[in-house]
This record gives structure tokens, C-alpha cells and sequence, in this order.
């Protein structure tokens, strides 16, 4: 018995199971739509997981016990394994709490199906776990599932986009009853600041994206703090407001993201020019969440999700990027010599 696997079949079991479930949740109208979801995409990453053991030649079976039959390794020993063959361009901690947060979600549905509203969270961890996958899978076994179909969730419903960051504001003024939900946000929480001090990207834990998968905002303990004050008082849901150092925040200087991305990006040249063709393309500086300029002058900095944001963006776009930018810049130069000649 090969107890390795094979990761061809399980890769390819994976990115289908993926597919399927980004369908499923497209279907507006199927019934037990949320649980269905979370089975098949935590079923994808389970197989995931042991595609990546396998073709690094780990084995993906528990060691045999007498008169019992053969067991693949759990979803969450899975997890732990793989730790050491996580690509260098994908934090594994976040990715990790992520899948973790689903998990614990897909066991526990029962508790969370007459909470209303609760979808929003699950609709934020599923974008941002689509995204994870996408970038996983294609770069260990350089396949791309958004050359299949679209990879985003529709929004919930036709109203505004869901909002996971205003549902945990929301809660403050109407708590929650169920203590299953205060324990589960309360993890949400905590996984959020447990890795803001590690000084790890939350963008791969929980981010809120436009039906374009653009990230607009991502969770973050300065915005929100969810706490419990125990099980016996878990509908008492806190909310602490604090205010954000721009210092912790957004740490990053254009040198940091520089060697962060290193000398390429998708076989595209990245230097000094490349990143602002990139600020200049995509509005950065209108967005505060990625980027911040001191009122009283200083460095500009950014925020780590600007390494994310960028290592996001397909070959094309940061082609595109660089052209444009290349013009721009032509056709600026061009004026001011005409302004010059007419001075």
C-alpha cells in the first residue's frame, strides 16, 4: 500500500471539491446552502493539505494499528504537518487560523443555524479562503483555479455587500443569546490579535472584498475587540473601539515591501518603478488601509497588506501597470517641457 498517496488524484480532488463549493454558494436559493459550503471546502483543503504531504513524500496514512483498518491523517494533523513546506510568499500562521475557523464551524453548525446574520462572518472567512487556496495551489502545483470559473462568492444578498467588521460592531448593541456564537467571535478575537503581535498579515485570516475580490478591508483588533467575559456570561458581548497607531498599523517603508517581493513577481521585473506604477494604477494612495503619508510630513508607510495586495495582482495587471505608468510618466514630461517653451 502506497502510504504516501498519490497527489495527482488528491491535488485534482481538491481543486474540484473547491469548485464545487464555490458553486454550491452561488446557488442562491439551495437549501442548507452555509453547511453544504463549509463541508465541501474544508473537504478541498483536507485534500489540499495531503496533496502537499504527498508530493513532498510524506505520508498521508496513520501508522497501522492490529486488526484496524488504514486511516488518512485528520484535516487538523494534516495542517500541522504541512507547516514545513508552506511556500516562502504565504504566511502559514494566518492561512492556518483561517482554515481552523472554518473548520470549527462546519462541526458546530447546529449551534450557529437561527443566528441571524451569522452568514456575514462565514461569507468573510470563505472569500478570504478562497483567496488562500487559489494562491496555494498555484504556487506548488502552478494551477490556477480562476482559469475555471469565477472564484468569488456573490454577495448575501441584494442589498449591501456583507460586512463581517460591521457584524461584529452590530453585536455590541444587540449581543448575542448563544453562547456558541459569543465563544466563536470571541476566537475570531483572539486569533486576530495573537497574530497582529506576531506582526503577521490579517488580510489571510479575515478580509472583507468587493465582488471583484479587490480587498477593501480587513479585520483588525485596533478596529474591533471582541470579548467574553466567560461562559456563564457569554451573551454579554463586549466591543472595544481603540484608536490605530499609524506606527503599528503601517509599519512598512518602500524599501520593506522592496524586499519583501525581492527582485520579481510573476516573471515581472520588480524594482522602485514597479511598486509606484503600482500605487499609481490602482489609487493606493486613496486607500487608508494600505497606505499613510504623515500630515506633518515624514516617510510614507504601508501597511503589511500592501505586500499582500501586490503579490495578489496577476502577471497581466502588473504588466499593465508598468506600461501605463511608463506613459503616464512620458506624457507628463512632455507637458512641462511645452510649459517651459511657452513660459
Amino acid at each position: 500500500m502506497n502510504l504516501r498517496g498519490v497527489y495527482t488524484i488528491l491535488r485534482n480532488n481538491s481543486k474540484a471539491a473547491m469548485l464545487a463549493a464555490i458553486e454550491i454558494y452561488n446557488k442562491p436559493q439551495i437549501a442548507y446552502r452555509d453547511e453544504c459550503f463549509s463541508i465541501l471546502i474544508i473537504n478541498s483543503w483536507e485534500l489540499l493539505l495531503k496533496a502537499i504531504l504527498s508530493r513532498n513524500k510524506q505520508r498521508v496514512f496513520y501508522p497501522k494499528k492490529r486488526n484496524q483498518p488504514y486511516r488518512t491523517l485528520s484535516i487538523i494533523d494534516a495542517l500541522s504537518k504541512v507547516k514545513d513546506f508552506f511556500p516562502a510568499n504565504i504566511p502559514y500562521e494566518p492561512v492556518a487560523k483561517n482554515v481552523n475557523a472554518l473548520i470549527t464551524y462546519r462541526n458546530n453548525t447546529i449551534h450557529f443555524y437561527n443566528e441571524q446574520g451569522f452568514s456575514v462572518i462565514i461569507y468573510g472567512l470563505a472569500q478570504t479562503n478562497i483567496i488562500n487556496y487559489r494562491d496555494l495551489i498555484l504556487s506548488i502545483f502552478n494551477i490556477d483555479i480562476a482559469n475555471e470559473m469565477t472564484i468569488n462568492l456573490l454577495p448575501l444578498s441584494f442589498g449591501a455587500q456583507p460586512d463581517p467588521i460591521e457584524f461584529l460592531q452590530e453585536a455590541k448593541v444587540n449581543p448575542s443569546k448563544n453562547k456558541a456564537v459569543a465563544q466563536f467571535l470571541r476566537e475570531i478575537s483572539q486569533s486576530t490579535i495573537e497574530l497582529e503581535s506576531q506582526n503577521f498579515d490579517t488580510s489571510r485570516f479575515l478580509t472583507v472584498f468587493t465582488v471583484n475580490l479587490q480587498s477593501v478591508k480587513k479585520v483588525s483588533s485596533a478596529d474591533v475587540v471582541v470579548g467574553v467575559k466567560g461562559i456563564a456570561d457569554a451573551n454579554e458581548l463586549l466591543i472595544i473601539a481603540r484608536q490605530v497607531n499609524p506606527n503599528i498599523s503601517h509599519p512598512l517603508r518602500q524599501g520593506d515591501i522592496l524586499k519583501k517581493i525581492r527582485t520579481s513577481l510573476r516573471g515581472v521585473k520588480f524594482t522602485t518603478f514597479t511598486l509606484q506604477a503600482i500605487i499609481w494604477k490602482h489609487d493606493i494612495k486613496n486607500k487608508a488601509h494600505l497606505y499613510w503619508r504623515p500630515d506633518k510630513g515624514g516617510a510614507i508607510q504601508y501597511s503589511p497588506e500592501m505586500v499582500s495586495f501586490t503579490k495578489r495582482l496577476s502577471k497581466d495587471k502588473l504588466e499593465t501597470a508598468v506600461s501605463d505608468y511608463r506613459e503616464f510618466r512620458k506624457k507628463r514630461r512632455r507637458e512641462k517641457v511645452k510649459q517651459l517653451l511657452h513660459s
